[in-house]
């Protein structure tokens, strides 16, 4: 256990600060949509910007998985249906460097 000391006022003391935290594993996730006018697009999760706009939805999920294994961090692809549900999630691991 730890012994408390009392200071008095206006000492100062050095500390040494050993982090132990791992680095914290951020995932991103990326969101296929479908707009009636201009096609299927890709967008970041908290992003309001659209990344592109694409033709296809094969298109835009394979951008989105390109985008994830660039980055280097794990992530995941979220489609929605037309009508807007969910209709899968698919899991992205992060390119190998």
């Amino acid at each position: 256990m730890a012994e408390e000391k009392i200071l008095e006022e206006g000492t100062t003391i050095e500390v040494d600060v050993k982090s132990t935290d791992k680095k914290a594993k951020v995932k991103q996730v990326r969101y296929i949509f479908m707009d009636p006018e201009k096609g299927w697009f890709e967008k970041e999760r908290d992003n309001v910007r659209v990344t592109k706009y694409y033709r296809t939805q094969k298109e835009a999920v394979d951008a989105a998985r390109t985008h994830i294994k660039n980055s280097g961090l794990p992530g995941s692809i979220v489609i929605q249906s037309k009508t807007g549900k969910i209709r899968a999630n698919s899991k992205v691991a992060a390119a190998k460097k």
